[in-house]
């Protein structure tokens, strides 16, 4: 669909964010599943306070918390390496049973919170297990991460097809679907995090490596003992389970863009090209997030990254962009005698830029606009007002305001995250 409306640079630039993207989701769900793995098998409280990598994770060996890490990640890029080397296709019943552990897991997450919350505001002995948590209302520190966190969280929109196609009657569609559905979203993660902040001090980067048992489990829930390490155990582990299931699929979704994204320059089009790549995109896919993951454990950084600056794109920018260049496109077809330009007459639209390269190839009239910035500016802004379609699913928020606001938005996440990693708060 890209394709459609932009040229060959447009098409390059999007297979490249979202390459990008998946890169960084590869990374995330690479080291949460290593750090998942080392948190459960090393030994805790060794300082009595909070770990560092630094700390020994045995007892009877000098292995460091960092090399178990590491030792967990290789491990674990290895045994899903042979994925990528075959298509995954008949994945029906692992994405079943991966939503049922999810929804399992997510209301296990909520009851225990609860339950840790009311114990610790309820205890009647002299001396509580750990603090009352009170958290501040606001931590201006955490704003900048959130801006990251929020958009990696909130990608959801790629599910709106799925959803909005078996629907017959698509009469205001808004109100049914869409804005329920958003709030539904935004209602389970307010919940999940206003639980995590009532029952918990400390929160770590991965939530559900605070349910790993200690010695405190047993004062700090009102379930039975076992229980209570029955489910820190299952919850610890979930995202090994969990984000082992999607880890091939996202990979095998990642080498198909790398491998569409070569095959946009002649070079890689030869049939020898494509039998080279075939047995070489699979380490491009994977030696990179390996890379990033053996250097960076920071669960929150790498969400904050990701999510800040290719997902702003996949998000924000992209959606805006092909908005406004479809309604383009759809008006000039409705009103050929507008001037607009007309995408599905171009043979190869593919293959030309998206700018003139050469001055002289305009008309004379053509320069003349050109060479005045307001005339153009003013002509493009009565274009945009003019490009409304009617009809019985034509979207509210068809002004090009909301365009403009939407990539200003996008701008200004990415710029401010990135002066706070420049510039910390």
């Amino acid at each position: 669909m890209f394709s459609i409306y932009f040229g060959r640079i447009g098409n390059f630039l999007f297979y490249l964010v979202m390459c990008i993207y998946l890169y960084g989701d590869l990374a995330v769900y690479a080291a949460a599943v290593a750090k998942s793995l080392r948190d459960v098998v090393c030994i805790r409280n060794v300082t009595g306070g909070i770990l560092s990598d630094a700390d020994i994770c045995f007892s009877t060996s000098t292995l460091t918390r960092m090399d178990v890490y590491r030792i967990f990640l290789l491990g674990f890029i290895v045994c899903m390496c042979p994925f990528l080397f075959f298509h995954v296709t008949k994945s029906r019943w692992l994405q079943l049973t991966t939503a049922g552990i999810r929804w399992f897991t997510y209301l296990l997450l909520i009851c225990l919170a609860i339950d840790r919350a009311i114990v610790l505001r309820t205890w009647s002995g002299p001396d509580p297990p750990e603090p009352v948590p009170y958290p501040t209302p606001v931590r201006a520190s955490g704003i900048p991460t959130l801006f990251g966190i929020a958009v990696y969280v909130f990608m959801c929109h790629h599910s709106l097809p799925g959803v909005i196609t078996p629907i017959r009657n698509k009469h205001r569609l808004n109100l049914r679907v869409i804005f329920p559905l958003f709030l539904t979203i935004l209602g389970c993660n307010l919940l999940l995090s206003g639980t995590a902040v009532a029952g918990f001090n400390n929160i770590k980067d991965l939530y559900t490596l605070n349910f790993v048992p200690d010695e405190h489990s047993y004062d700090t829930f009102k379930i039975p003992y076992l229980l209570a390490q029955i489910f820190g155990y299952f919850i610890s582990l979930f995202p090994v389970f969990a984000l082992s299931s999607a880890f091939p699929i996202i990979s095998t979704t990642l080498l198909g863009n790398i491998r569409t994204l070569f095959s946009l320059f002649k070079p890689f089009q030869t049939d020898h090209a494509q039998k080279v790549l075939r047995y070489v995109l699979p380490f491009v896919v994977a030696i990179p997030p390996c890379a990033v993951s053996l250097g960076v454990n920071d669960i929150s950084f790498l969400v904050n990254f990701t999510g800040a600056f290719a997902g702003s794109g996949i998000q924000y920018i992209i959606p805006a962009v092909l908005v406004y260049r479809a309604r383009r496109y759809l008006y000039s077809m409705l009103h050929p005698d507008v001037g607009y330009e007309n995408f599905a007459s171009t043979k190869h639209g593919d293959e030309e830029p998206l700018y003139p390269t050469n001055v002289n190839s305009l008309d004379p009239a053509s320069r003349g606009r050109n060479l005045g910035c307001c005339e153009r500016l003013a002509a493009w802004w009565r274009s945009c007002a003019q490009m409304k379609v009617v009809g019985p699913h034509s979207s509210i928020f068809q002004h090009i305001l909301w365009v403009i606001f939407i990539l200003v938005w996008a701008i200004f996440c990415i710029v401010f995250v990135l002066v706070d990693k420049i510039y910390p708060f």
